[in-house]
């Protein structure tokens, strides 16, 4: 059993940042949290059985919204965004894991369509990865091709894909790739399989929250996390429900039919990812996000767009320093500096040279 004093040099080693400084102003925002729906998209969702109602699609039980890149840049514009990486929101192209060529070929198309807009908006615009997963195979062609050829800011991953949930000791190739390279993820919910949870409710309304607790606690438990401490990893909307969980999940994974994992350690390991702010924007929410991480240098910008509504996303990126009673140095942090840490390739193509 290891020492307190062992345990306690884990604890900060796992959880003591380390950020860059950029020379940036306090006022520039990179929104890590926004979604792109292509019309091959929603395409391939009609084609594949999922509703639609008066002419709008429904996954994970939410309505899909209209999307055009111009309308993109002006919310951006509205909203003080100067930078975002886009990606797919859930399913992906999960719901066509029966068949993986189909599945293989429209993740590549809705890269090159990502690929495409970030050459229009070089300067306002970076993607993330789909992959398209549970195909591990396909995954790191996939992978390897938007980071090596495309130079992709990162990688999009689910909470699961058709049930294979992060933790999963089969996508232990995805993250040893992803760890090779210190990629930075971000981690989209997905309705679990299990859809009865829901109660016949929208998914995003409570089981999303839930879902970013259930693959944190799972990578905890199978060690996948430990194993695989390189990548950068962003949970949105607050991290779910995992700031007021945490302590309850290292507690019960702490006991020995459970691995009798460390307590400090376990605490450690999940205030190492990064959480955003989108649809997480109230006292009660950024409060308990300050706590959870002791400190604002894990908190970024998400605005959710265009799944939230933009009078929503507006409100709630203008009230963030109030609710939170954060200074103007923690919002430097929230809405640049712990995102460019991340995502330095942001940073050089950007020309922020560090301080």
């Amino acid at each position: 059993m290891p020492s307190l004093f062992h345990s306690f040099i884990v604890l900060i080693v796992l959880s003591s940042p380390v950020l860059a400084d950029y020379i940036v102003d306090s006022s520039f925002k990179l929104d890590v949290h926004s979604h792109v729906v292509p019309t091959i998209y929603s395409n391939a969702l009609i084609a594949a059985g999922y509703p639609v109602v008066n002419n709008t699609i429904y996954t994970d039980g939410f309505p899909v919204p209209s999307w055009t890149l111009e309308g993109h840049i002006a919310a951006m514009n509205t909203n003080g965004i100067n930078y975002s990486t886009i990606s797919v929101s859930a399913p992906g192209v999960s719901f066509l894991a029966s068949d993986c060529c189909a599945a293989a070929s429209l993740a590549r198309e809705l890269n090159l369509a990502m690929y495409n807009y970030t050459q229009q908006y070089p300067t306002r615009l970076g993607a993330m990865c789909l992959l398209p997963l549970p195909d591990v195979e396909s995954s790191l062609l996939e992978l390897e091709y938007c980071l090596d050829e495309l130079e992709f800011d990162g990688v999009g991953l689910y909470t699961n894909a058709n049930g294979t949930y992060l933790g999963d000791a089969a996508l232990n190739p995805i993250f040893e790739a992803l760890n090779n390279r210190s990629a930075t993820v971000f981690v989209h919910p997905a309705e679990p399989s299990c859809q009865s949870v829901t109660l016949g409710h929208p998914g995003p309304m409570i089981e999303y929250p839930f879902e970013s607790v259930r693959a944190m606690e799972n990578m905890l438990l199978t060690g996948q996390r430990a194993n695989y401490s390189s990548v950068n990893i962003i949970f949105p909307h607050g991290g779910g429900a995992m700031p007021y969980l945490a302590t309850r999940i290292a507690g019960m994974a702490s006991l020995s039919f459970l691995g009798s994992l460390n307590v400090a350690t376990t605490l450690a390991q999940f205030k190492n990812y990064i959480f955003d702010t989108a649809s997480s924007t109230t006292a009660v929410q950024l409060l308990a996000m300050k706590e959870f991480f002791g400190g604002t240098d894990k908190i970024v910008t998400g605005t959710d767009f265009p799944y939230v509504p933009q009078t929503q996303a507006s409100a709630g990126l203008a009230a963030i320093q109030a609710n939170g009673a954060f200074t103007d140095d923690e919002m430097a942090q929230i809405n640049n500096q712990n995102a460019l840490s991340i995502f330095p390739g942001v940073a050089a193509k950007l020309g922020f040279a560090l301080g």
